[in-house]
């Protein structure tokens, strides 16, 4: 299996075998792949009791390895991760979720600004990243930690990063052969070829170097009076409610802060999923539909805020079909059954590995018709499901104020050649597990001189 693209592995088996579920044993492992969304709600939710272990990989879970086993998206289903997951939700139900709105808010607002600076030219799809990844990161510190993000180039921004991006490599199950062979690890150091374990080793003192540093700053903070309030300063404070030492809350706070933190991955995907579409299947009735609905709720004399959501349906709209055209994770995280069952006449032994394929899923022919065609009115059907995206509710806001923020003001267009006429690029997923298109290039253009003197007041 590829190690990038195992998600169109399984494409191409699901096809030759006709079947939504595809059982393979590798080297004594079974891996269980579900390809629609009857087999995932037979199995995730109905049996959700022996379904809802995550599977532990060697280079992720090893002590002497990475060493990150309690990373909530991807940790055991046990009691430590049963209270990781309340402590989160404490922050994600819809009555504290409004509390991000002003940091949402001001972050879009800048991110306008910036693009200002491009004066219409085009920007490569990197740079466009950065400028995402910095929104949304600038939004998560500051909400969580209180922190005030400085620049791309802040430690704050790029340390978290480097760590989540380290993490979803070790979750790919072929990336490194220990992922195969757990014996591997017993292997001394010194042995040639091993170099791949100092690397893991090395990578997981880091992740807890940054983890501890980001909440010790929050700490900082609190003890010299001058901290802003955020999520970290809220669990500082209500440590003893836990039921733990005060070694293990601090554990948990560092897990529960840098979890939420991650989040802003995937949104940033998404975030590239509509800049592919804008870019190279627009449409210009679909553009021109939004400009109008924004244009009839908002006004020309101020910009969007998350209270014009509910007004605003075909933006909805437009957000569900980025979600369920090009799943930011195409192979969701693989879950462990937990005791032997049996589905349809087939016996899932205890221990295997299921993998759920969020894009067979999302392009179901048989639940979304013409699922390559890029098309939000299809959401017009009430009936119809979402996505399976994790954790839409608690980006659902920072989401909607970036892309309504960039329809109102801009128009994104792809290059042009020579003549002056567009240059469509062609644009796929990179070899990431988590969504990541080929480099692209685009140009933000001001949709007028009214909307530029709106982007500059921030009105």
């Amino acid at each position: 299996m590829p190690k990038a693209f195992e998600h169109e592995g399984f494409v191409e088996m699901g096809k030759e075998l006709k079947s939504d579920i595809i059982s393979l044993s590798f080297f004594g492992t079974t891996i269980v792949v579900l390809n629609s969304t009857q087999a995932t709600t037979d199995l995730l939710d109905k049996r959700s009791n022996i379904y809802s272990d995550r599977n532990p990989f060697a280079a992720f879970r090893d002590p002497r390895l990475l060493n990150w086993s309690t990373f909530i998206p991807a940790s055991r289903y046990d009691n430590l991760h049963k209270k990781h997951r309340r402590m989160m939700h404490t922050w994600l139900n819809k009555q504290a979720i409004p509390a991000f709105h002003p940091a949402h808010q001001r972050q879009a607002r800048d991110f306008l600004q910036r693009m200002l600076q491009t004066k219409g030219e085009v920007v490569s799809s990197e740079y466009l990243g950065k400028e995402f990844l910095r929104t949304f990161s600038g939004t998560l510190l500051q909400s969580i930690y209180g922190y005030n993000l400085q620049s791309l180039d802040d430690p704050f921004m790029t340390k978290p990063q480097e760590a989540i991006d380290r993490l979803v490599q070790t979750v790919t199950p072929s990336a490194f052969m220990v992922n195969t062979f757990p014996a591997l690890v017993n292997l001394p150091d010194w042995l040639p070829g091993m170099q791949w374990k100092r690397t893991l080793r090395q990578w997981g003192k880091e992740k807890d170097v940054t983890k501890k540093t980001m909440v010790d700053w929050t700490k900082d903070q609190i003890a010299a009076g001058v901290s802003e309030p955020s999520i970290v300063g809220s669990f500082l404070a209500e440590m003893d409610k836990w039921g733990q030492t005060k070694d293990e809350a601090n554990a948990s706070i560092q897990e529960v802060a840098i979890g939420l933190l991650a989040g802003g991955t995937d949104t940033v995907g998404i975030l590239f999923i509509w800049g592919e579409w804008k870019t190279n299947k627009l449409p210009i009735e679909v553009q021109s539909k939004a400009q109008e609905e924004i244009d009839n709720v908002v006004g020309t004399d101020r910009l969007p805020t998350v209270e014009d959501q509910p007004n605003l349906p075909y933006i909805r709209r437009i957000m569900l079909e980025c979600a369920r055209w090009q799943p930011v994770i195409p192979l969701a995280v693989p879950r462990r059954c937990s005791e032997d069952n049996e589905y349809h006449g087939y016996l899932i032994p205890e221990g295997a590995i299921i993998k759920i394929r969020d894009r067979a899923i999302s392009h179901n022919e048989d639940v979304y018709p013409d699922p390559e065609t890029f098309d939000p009115d299809r959401f017009l059907d009430p009936s119809l499901p979402p996505a399976p995206v994790f954790g839409w509710g608690r980006r659902d806001s920072s989401l909607f104020l970036m892309i309504v923020s960039m329809l109102a003001t801009y128009n994104i267009v792809p290059p042009k050649d020579e003549a002056g006429n567009f240059v469509y690029p062609t644009i796929r997923s990179q070899k990431f597990a988590v969504f990541r298109p080929t480099p692209f290039e685009c140009a933000f253009v001001p949709r007028s001189d009214l909307h530029t003197e709106l982007i500059r007041n921030g009105a």
